[in-house]
């Protein structure tokens, strides 16, 4: 079994990764041969294990040559010459040529060798067979992310010694290596298009001509009938869009996420992505700093160089696990809508490959409520107790804030539990009164369709919270009273264009945040509604109660049975007025006088 990509069996049955260490890099890794047991004497087991360890072990090689980066350029120096004649085409296109035919010329022997492992024999054959395609696959799905992994950190070693064999000593070493690796990975991933139907087997059965030109005509049609990612996205966006009634804000955000994949994996028909490119994508994603793209360091490099400047620099840590997610998700969203709509054949090989957040614990550690004394020392902040002006409303004065959306939206994240464009957005005659109980009504009803129309998270979002009594002491009804019919309750937080109608309101309230001092990486404006729950919780506030507050789906088999309105406004009334923040002073804060109608 030694004949098999990296697999060694043992005289004792056990399987073995054995690959021998990269020259360049051994006096660094300590070892020339490195050994990892699989624990298995089954092959088929074996051979399922065997992708993660290869994974796992190169990417072990690519950190040691981006540890040693330095020293390994200073090693290979020696062959970076200052050409002075120019690479002509004559020249170019022989080398290419050779180095193409030097690569088939492996890749057939590799095929061959496997195939003469087996001898003959009927049924057995066969299915060792479809194994020795599934091996062949994950082979050239390894080689590929290796030869990538190896150009974007700039281990060259291997087309440094095609450089030296095809005597280009006179050309410039930069476009000749480059001209050598476009022309591996463009060899690799059409070798890799042989073995992207079903496990038949029969391809190894041929030399990599016959195949080619063997494969069925429906198959080769099939594969230009998918067109770029960049095309079917935008139809799948608008799709989804529709159906899921995203707001424009996610559907931008997702058209950049897909820019992001064609930058890192290049923008191909959708049925000709390979595991590798999405293994790639994964791997440099991790990679990348966050906000990469305003660092002056950075500027002009593409995504792949970036991750590998950051992983040879320690920058910073990669994305976490969660922005990853949301990328790979976006491609996931448009396989799986090219699957159903353009061909069924289509393998997803993106849903797999998507990291679980389990890895990195509950999502609610993501964010962290404000504790009493935080919210205390918000509470205390100049726009509560009286600023100097309008406009310099972070510094202490005498004038009320209490007409002003800085003043309220605040209350109401604390004590309703509302989103911060829910509570921006509000209008006069979204705050109402049923049976002497005076609510906010969350909802979507359009206005004039500019910038300043409601939009809602989700469907569940659409809800009506009664107003709590200390916001009624504090005069929120007669504040709202005093805003003219059919205007906005806040008209002083700006709200921004349809992708980013939050940009104005987290700036000026996450400023509030910083100059109370309580402005922390996991203390965002968004651990109000983080106190909220917590709140709901210590006053024994019922589970589903919190949910319709929160503007969250109902769970389990309450989404499925009783009324689609939910629970009615005295129910809900007597949940809201129940929270209690305990030990928070407000005794300070003037009610809102109307003597400054609007």
């Amino acid at each position: 079994m030694a004949d098999r990509y990296r697999l060694y069996r043992h005289p004792n049955g056990i399987y073995y990764h054995r690959v021998k260490v990269p020259a360049e890099i051994r006096s660094f890794y300590g070892k020339q041969i490195e050994q990892r047991s699989l624990r298995t004497r089954d092959l088929r087991t074996a051979l399922r294990l065997l992708s993660a360890v290869i994974v796992e072990v190169d990417h072990a090689f690519a950190l040691i040559r981006a540890k040693h980066f330095n020293q390994l350029v200073d090693a290979t120096s020696g062959w970076r010459r200052n050409p002075t004649i120019p690479v002509s085409s004559e020249m170019m296109l022989r080398a290419r040529d050779e180095f193409r035919c030097l690569l088939q010329s492996k890749e057939d022997d590799e095929r061959a060798l496997a195939l003469r492992a087996f001898g003959s024999g009927g049924a057995q054959r066969e299915e060792i067979i479809d194994t020795l395609f599934v091996e062949h696959r994950q082979r050239l799905e390894h080689r590929l992310a290796s030869v990538e992994r190896a150009y974007a950190v700039r281990d060259l070693s291997r087309w440094q010694r095609a450089y030296d064999h095809f005597d280009l000593a006179d050309a410039d070493p930069t476009a000749a290596i480059r001209m050598l690796y476009d022309c591996e990975r463009t060899m690799i991933t059409a070798w890799l298009r042989e073995f992207s139907g079903p496990c038949s087997g029969m391809s190894l059965r041929q030399s990599s001509s016959d195949v080619r030109s063997s494969k069925a005509p429906e198959a080769t049609a099939r594969e230009t009938e998918l067109p770029l990612l960049s095309v079917i996205a935008v139809e799948c966006f608008e799709s989804l869009a529709k159906s899921k009634g995203w707001s424009a804000k996610t559907q931008s955000t997702r058209a950049n996420q897909i820019k992001q994949v064609i930058a890192i994996c290049g923008d191909k028909p959708l049925n000709q992505y390979v595991q590798s490119d999405i293994r790639l994508l994964k791997s440099t994603l991790f990679a990348l700093p966050p906000q990469a793209h305003g660092r002056s360091e950075l500027k002009g490099l593409s995504k792949l160089e970036v991750a590998a400047r950051a992983k040879l620099n320690g920058l910073s840590k990669g994305l976490s696990v969660e922005s990853v997610r949301q990328v790979m998700t976006s491609i996931n969203l448009v396989f799986g809508w090219a699957r159903a709509e353009c061909d069924i054949n289509l393998k997803n090989i993106v849903q797999p490959m998507i990291p679980r957040l389990g890895s990195t614990g509950d999502r609610r550690d993501k964010r962290h409520g404000f504790s009493i004394h935080e919210l205390q020392k918000l509470f205390h902040s100049p726009v509560f107790t009286g600023v100097k002006s309008e406009r310099e409303w972070f510094v202490k004065g005498n004038v009320p804030m209490q007409a002003t959306g800085r003043f309220w939206v605040p209350f109401l994240s604390l004590y309703a539990g509302t989103r911060l464009m829910e509570t921006v957005q509000l209008l006069r005659d979204d705050v109402r009164s049923e049976d002497g109980i005076w609510f906010l009504d969350i909802n979507a009803d359009d206005t004039d369709g500019g910038f300043e129309s409601k939009t809602l998270k989700t469907i569940f979002a659409a809800r009506k919270i009664p107003i709590h009594a200390k916001l009624i002491e504090l005069g929120f009804v007669e504040f709202v009273q005093s805003v003219r019919p059919g205007h906005r309750l806040f008209p002083d937080i700006d709200i921004g264009p349809a992708s980013q109608r939050h940009r104005h309101a987290s700036k000026l309230f996450n400023r509030l945040l910083s100059m109370a001092g309580i402005k922390a990486q996991k203390k965002v404006w968004h651990s109000l509604r983080h106190s909220f729950e917590q709140a709901c919780r210590d006053s024994r506030v019922d589970s589903a109660i919190m949910d319709q507050l929160q503007g969250h789906s109902q769970k389990g088999m309450r989404g499925v049975y009783g009324d689609r309105e939910g629970y009615p406004l005295n129910v809900l009334q007597d949940g809201v007025n129940s929270i209690r923040y305990d030990g928070l002073d407000l005794s300070r804060i003037r009610a809102f006088s109307p003597g400054n109608p609007r």
